[in-house]
């Protein structure tokens, strides 16, 4: 008998022929046993750090910056990230159940102070809610008269100034318009943009444009005021995909005090993030992945204040009913000072230590999930099965909402600000 599993069989098959004496032999060598496993159990759920993980990336400099090379050969860990580590606070967002309010999970979730814009690239229109879940109205309409758009790519909420700014797919101008959904003068652009994120600066009226390249962009990156005149560009020349195809990607999600860029493509390649630096011009490179002998895929980085990510993206396939959907995709998170770096899984502890959605973001210093109210549900009841590894106000918490989350509600949005200081620890 060498576990507990190998016990409760004994038991099964011979527990009417045992005698006392025997009973009492195997009782003391199941609690032996079952003892071993408890604490071979606190071994494997040890909390851990990063500093238990291998070093995967190595230092260089360019122009005195430090720019990392991570190796994938070198990642071999897998941790638990748990969501706490990463932001201050969780707050569940239920969005309202009316028809016009109703959203998906495949568009994109902006998150300001007050407000909560969602807008599908392909399908709908920008809609705004308030940080309470409240609809509030449409902004902008679809379409391909003066202030509609086609589909949006990007977008930034000034709420000191009343403002949204939305940025459509190939476009010459960025829309503006007020909370209420009216339409405000356009922001000229020097260049055809097919795909776009911008970094704006409202006090001095001056935006950051970060582009996908065709043939015909002249520049990759550039700064304008809000007239349209140009200040300051970075050429496209080896960034230009060339044929253009809007299968590959734009990045930049401006979660510290830099601006991040990067692009994505559809065809895998080994790309490469840069920081674009406002005063001498440039884009600084910052980071890449080399996949040596392994199979390049898909990814993309994102830029933390202490940590790197990088998403490698699994393609979608059909389930049983033919829809499409996104596999959890594989992340690697880096620590900007040591360099060590693990595979890891994001664990939302503050929810019940349930799993993230396949999709979450961090923008703008915000981590954010749009989450299909079933798909919420199911992970906090399969939780409340445990209810011993829960806390009393975590129980009490995921309780609540498993009572008043229904199947037919609109989607629930998490959102956590970023801590300055992250990950100051990791769960193997």
């Amino acid at each position: 008998i060498n576990d507990d599993i190998c016990v409760e069989k004994y038991y099964k098959v011979y527990f009417m022929r045992m005698s006392v004496e025997s009973m009492l032999v195997i009782g003391l060598l199941s609690f032996v046993c079952l003892l071993g496993s408890c604490e071979e159990g606190k071994k494997k759920s040890k909390r851990q750090t990063l500093d238990s993980c291998n070093v995967i990336a190595s230092r260089d400099y360019i122009d005195g910056e430090d720019f990392l090379t991570c190796n994938l050969s070198e990642v071999k860990d897998t941790f638990n990230i748990s969501l706490s580590s990463l932001v201050s606070s969780l707050e569940v967002v239920r969005l309202e159940n009316s028809e016009e309010a109703f959203v998906d999970t495949e568009g994109h979730t902006l998150v300001s102070d007050n407000y909560i814009g969602i807008y599908s690239v392909m399908t709908s229109q920008y809609k705004l809610f308030g940080r309470d879940g409240k609809f509030l109205n449409n902004i902008g309409t679809k379409g391909q008269g003066p202030n509609e758009y086609y589909a949006v790519y990007d977008s930034y909420i000034d709420e000191k100034n009343n403002r949204i700014f939305l940025f459509p797919w190939m476009d010459k101008k960025i829309l503006v318009f007020d909370l209420k959904g009216n339409p405000l003068p356009t922001i000229p652009l020097p260049y055809l943009v097919h795909k776009g994120k911008f970094q704006i600066d409202v006090d001095k009226k001056e935006i950051t444009i970060l582009v996908l390249p065709f043939s015909d962009t002249k520049s990759v990156v550039w700064r304008q005021d809000f007239n349209g005149n140009l200040i300051q560009e970075v050429k496209s020349l080896s960034f230009v995909i060339d044929p253009g195809d809007y299968s590959n990607e734009v990045y930049s999600w401006q979660n510290t005090e830099n601006i991040d860029f990067s692009l994505s493509h559809w065809e895998p390649k080994e790309d490469t993030l840069y920081q674009y630096k406002i005063v001498s011009n440039v884009l600084q490179p910052k980071l890449t992945i080399k996949f040596g002998s392994k199979e390049i895929v898909r990814h993309f980085y994102v830029d933390l204040p202490n940590h790197y990510l990088i998403k490698l993206v699994n393609p979608q396939f059909p389930d049983e009913s033919g829809q499409f959907i996104t596999p959890r995709s594989p992340q690697i998170i880096i620590d900007k000072s040591s360099l060590k770096g693990c595979y890891c899984n994001l664990k939302i502890d503050l929810l019940g230590n349930i799993d993230g959605p396949a999709w979450t973001t961090y923008n703008r210093g915000y981590f954010i999930a749009n989450i299909y109210p079933e798909e919420l549900k199911a992970q906090i009841k399969r939780s409340l099965l445990s209810p011993a590894l829960l806390s009393p106000a975590i129980k009490q918490k995921i309780s609540n909402l498993n009572k008043i989350i229904t199947e037919d509600d609109n989607n629930i949005i998490l959102i956590g600000k970023l801590k300055e200081s992250l990950l100051n620890s990791i769960e193997k």
